[in-house]
């Protein structure tokens, strides 16, 4: 098991991968970028087609399923090649069974028809858990803290009447090594995204890669996805939860 999912949860957050995305090159009929590489929108179109059949591995629009996973994927193979790590095994084998249990039983005999879904989905678990796999404890900066703060309240995890301050002291030694994590892991996604200037069309807006969530889908720790954006905002994610096939 990947050490960045042994890690216990804080407050009943959950370590899970998610993204929408938004900003792009001037390119007609070009969905996403990522370096040189460049996904229209019919590609992004029929993996969506596809991923209706299996409306529960999307989170919201299944077009922004597909884009995190090429955008997750390709950033991923990017890191393992410019920093030597192993190439990780992509089970295709396992992606197959996940689809094959999420789909309507009426529909588990056309699975062959999804072999294009099943490939990037086993490519993106792969990518991501590779990268996961290199995360540290990096050293959150007040500005770090004062973003995670903010998400927790909105999230509904500060109680009345506590500041900020109380809250870092209130996280305790394991709380803070699972939110040292995921910052040490953003910082690995946000040089990835600008060194391969990644855009994407403003219709799978916000342009953003929830990396730590709690158990009522708030994002906690967030990572921008648009290489020209800045922090990403503080909002009040959707409560309702989607299957998570990715154990992430």
């Amino acid at each position: 098991m990947q050490r960045a999912r042994r890690v216990a949860s804080i407050a009943g957050l959950a370590l899970v991968g998610t993204l929408a995305l938004t900003g792009c090159r001037s390119e007609p009929g070009a969905a996403i970028y990522v370096g040189s590489t460049t996904y229209s929108h019919e590609y992004v179109d029929g993996l969506s087609a596809q991923l209706q059949k299996v409306s529960s591995l999307s989170r919201g629009d299944g077009r922004q399923t597909i884009a995190q996973w090429l955008v997750v994927r390709d950033l991923g193979k990017r890191m393992v090649a410019d920093n030597k790590w192993p190439a990780p095994e992509v089970d295709e084998h396992g992606a197959e069974s996940q689809i094959q249990q999420a789909l309507p039983t009426a529909e588990r005999g056309s699975l062959e028809t999804l072999r294009p879904l099943i490939k990037i989905f086993a490519e993106y678990e792969a990518y991501r858990g590779a990268v996961q796999q290199h995360a540290t404890l990096a050293q959150p900066t007040d500005a770090d803290y004062a973003d995670l703060y903010q998400r927790a309240k909105v999230a509904g995890l500060v109680g009345p009447g506590v500041d900020e301050a109380t809250y870092r002291k209130s996280l305790g030694a394991q709380n803070d090594q699972l939110f040292r994590a995921n910052v040490s892991l953003r910082q690995l996604y946000s040089e990835a995204v600008k060194k391969a200037n990644v855009s994407v069309n403003p219709k799978y807006a916000p342009a953003e890669l929830a990396l730590l969530r709690d158990q009522q889908n708030h994002a906690l720790v967030v990572v921008s996805l648009n290489s020209k954006a800045g922090q990403p905002v503080v909002v009040q994610a959707p409560a309702e939860q989607n299957q998570d096939l990715s154990n992430g």
